[in-house]
């Protein structure tokens, strides 16, 4: 059990947590702060409220990273 919690917190090696702030999202999915902020306020990217601050889980910008990927015609 222990095993499966420490490898869920070093899945994401850059910061070692599970939820990011909005400025580590930004830097997470390239993006200004601003811009950040105003997807998720559109609901455009995946985010959670705790208290009055955003918070964005890894694993759900992972996936909306996959499922925004446009490939590329061969």
């Amino acid at each position: 059990m222990a095993m499966a919690i420490k490898a869920a917190m070093v899945f994401n090696e850059g910061i070692g947590r599970r939820l990011l702030n909005v400025r580590e999202a930004a830097q997470y999915l390239g993006l200004e702060v601003d811009t950040v902020y105003k997807k998720a306020r559109l609901r455009e990217v995946p985010c959670v409220k705790v208290g009055r601050a955003l918070r964005f889980d890894v694993k759900a910008l992972e996936r909306f990273v996959e499922q925004h990927t446009i490939e590329t015609i061969d």
